[in-house]
């Protein structure tokens, strides 16, 4: 009988292990951006990123920072909040997120005497336990003057 048991305790713990192959840190990957390239006109700006957490608390913040080729190295993160997805603390999450960008969170004003020509993102995010995702590049994207 103490055969059987072990046997079960064993297997529910190969189990449980097997389960959550993405641990508790979140994991993030580039999806898309909403246009095919940004000018000083542009409005809004969404990127989407696809997301995945083992334990399902990634509430908490996301910082994304615009990288401007010709600028050099500044890094000014802004930070967003995450939204609300309370039901799914201690489950598995897969799916995607969209960052809306206004005009002026994309920097261009800041940096106008230097001609732009591309822009990308790093963007990172952490959830509720403080796990931090390893830091995404975006793809370079096309900035128009007009």
């Amino acid at each position: 009988m103490k055969k059987i048991l072990f046997l079960f305790l064993v297997a529910g713990l190969l189990y449980a292990c097997k389960k959550d192959k993405i641990g508790s840190k979140p994991f993030l990957s580039f999806k898309s951006y909403s246009a095919d390239s940004i000018s000083p006109t542009t409005d809004q700006f969404v990127v989407t990123l696809n997301v995945e957490d083992g334990d399902g608390d990634i509430e908490d913040t996301l910082r994304i920072a615009p990288i401007i080729k010709s600028h050099g190295t500044d890094t000014l993160f802004i930070k967003k909040k995450m939204p609300g997805i309370e039901s799914n603390k201690g489950n598995k999450i897969k799916g995607e997120i969209q960052i809306t960008l206004q005009n002026q969170e994309i920097i261009f004003g800041q940096y106008a005497p230097i001609p732009k020509d591309s822009v990308h993102f790093m963007v990172f995010i952490k959830d509720n336990a403080g796990n931090i995702s390893d830091t995404v590049y975006t793809p370079k994207i096309a900035y128009r003057s007009r």
